[in-house]
């Protein structure tokens, strides 16, 4: 059965998150759409692709960052109960220490930490398809510099 604290927790809850909808419903200011779909940028005619490609590695890095700072939580948290909680949360929590310190070995030995490293022969010819994406990329670039240019006098 639910007890009446968490009844009233839920309700305000729910309260608080329709009422910070209806406010920002309310408070939305009614503008017309532009006539203009281009953005506005300082008045700056904006030119080339938005496309970016990001390399993996910038992912793997802030999936580490969240799984070790989460890591740190959990481990302070046992830490504060560390006496009341026994020897099975210590086999527990080594258990849980184990896991990602595996884990940060193999991403250690599958390189994800190395950053700004030279390619091996080998490696640049497994990136000469991504090299030439890349090549197209700065051709589009120039093409926008210079229809910029013709834009703007």
């Amino acid at each position: 059965m639910l007890s009446l604290p968490f009844l009233i927790y839920l309700f305000a809850v729910l309260a608080l998150t329709v009422t910070m909808l209806v406010i920002s419903h309310l408070l939305n200011p009614k503008i017309p759409p532009r006539n203009n779909p281009l953005p506005f940028e300082s008045g700056i005619v904006p030119t080339g692709t938005t496309d970016l490609r990001w390399t993996v590695n910038y992912y793997l890095v802030a999936i580490l960052f969240v799984i070790f700072d989460m890591e740190a939580v959990f481990l302070y948290i046992w830490a504060a109960v560390v006496l009341e909680a026994g020897w099975p949360a210590f086999f527990g929590t080594s258990m849980f220490v184990l896991i990602l310190l595996v884990a940060l070995v193999y991403e250690w030995r599958m390189d994800v930490l190395e950053w700004g490293h030279k390619l091996t022969p080998k490696q640049q010819n497994n990136n000469s398809s991504s090299l030439e994406t890349d090549n197209l990329e700065t051709n589009r670039l120039e093409q926008g510099n210079a229809l910029e240019a013709d834009y703007t006098g």
